[in-house]
């Protein structure tokens, strides 16, 4: 059978492959009649709409956008923060009537870089890690960009002031008498892992672990803490590596009394080892998380930082889809002590 189009339909029926597309596109154009007359008949032989690869050529829009961010596929739909950023983002996305596309950088595979090859209308990037060759290639494909918890001008972002949010962090533990620090972070650079002291520079291409890092260093130079007794453990975001964190830095030095984790993930590793080992929180140390997730019952009620990532969401695909540059959104956060400090 050859291949059906609008415009075999159109010859079929006897009428203009514009009214055909009309059916299809633009419905309110054409007659009640006329449209289900098209309409039934092009569900007869089985068509059920123009090629969307086709129009996308046309038009140069495809109706979809690209959500290019750092983890694996199944980490979205189990961490809490990356689940409500995308609550927020299709939100937006339904009553534009927009498709997602979701880009991990990596899976088990290796990286995808293939991916970037799908026809879409514009990324939001909520991958940190600016020199990947995935947000290389995409920043290449000249479509809008929007940026969350980081920058590239003059693409438009949204984000917390991860600086300001951390000098509240470390200013609440220095206020509470802590004078030696563990900081454990995901990585400045991808693949990158170990401990090192914060007398040694944090650089890599990871802006918001970079912000936040820094952050902290900052506020120990102002409080007169030496740095050599306060050390950094870059690790993988997720719980298991965050236990195993918080025992490498305790070896390191024991005589730390705070940990610093830069998720809310990474905090709850940190107090299950605490609890393993018979430290007490936070009498024996304290720990603070960020991001504010729900927690389990028998989870520690963590010191944390509270953001909207919904919120993040919807503003991030509503700047992408009005194809607004040169915007950054400020989104508020709150300091939230608990008993984990």
């Amino acid at each position: 059978m050859s291949k059906i189009t609008l415009k075999s339909i159109a010859r079929e029926l006897g009428v203009t492959h514009t009214t055909v597309s009309n059916a299809f596109n633009n419905p309110g154009k054409l007659s009640e009649s006329l449209k289900k007359r098209i309409i039934d008949y092009a569900h007869s032989v089985n068509f059920y709409g123009p090629d969307n690869v086709g129009r996308a050529l046309r038009t140069g829009k495809s109706n979809a956008i690209g959500i290019i961010f750092n983890d694996t596929l199944s980490y979205v739909f189990t961490d809490s923060h990356d689940v409500q950023l995308m609550q927020g983002i299709a939100a937006k996305c339904d009553k534009e009537g927009v498709s997602l596309i979701l880009i991990p950088l990596h899976n088990k595979q290796g990286p995808q870089i293939s991916a970037i090859n799908t026809a879409v209308d514009g990324y939001i990037l909520n991958a940190t890690h600016i020199n990947d060759q995935i947000i290389v290639k995409a920043l290449a494909k000249k479509v809008p960009v929007v940026t969350t918890d980081f920058r590239i001008p003059p693409h438009s972002s949204v984000s917390i002031d991860n600086r300001k949010a951390m000098h509240e962090i470390c200013h609440h533990l220095l206020e509470k008498g802590h004078r030696e620090f563990g900081i454990i972070s995901f990585p400045s650079l991808q693949g990158r892992k170990g401990i090192k002291p914060l007398t040694v520079p944090v650089s890599g291409d990871n802006d918001v672990m970079i912000t936040r890092v820094n952050a902290c260093v900052e506020t120990f130079h102002a409080g007169n803490i030496n740095l050599n007794k306060c050390f950094l453990c870059e690790t993988s975001h997720h719980e298991e590596f965050g236990e195993i964190a918080a025992k490498a830095l305790l070896t390191r030095n024991p005589e730390i009394t705070a940990l610093i984790c830069l998720s809310d993930r990474f905090a709850q590793g940190a107090a299950n080892y605490c609890r393993k080992t018979g430290l007490t929180v936070p009498q024996d140390i304290a720990i603070t998380g960020f991001d504010n997730i729900p927690r389990a019952g028998n989870e520690i009620a963590l010191t944390t930082i509270s953001q909207d990532p919904v919120k993040k969401g919807e503003v991030a695909a509503g700047l992408l889809l009005e194809g607004k540059p040169y915007i950054h959104y400020d989104l508020e956060f709150t300091l939230i002590i608990r008993g984990s400090t």
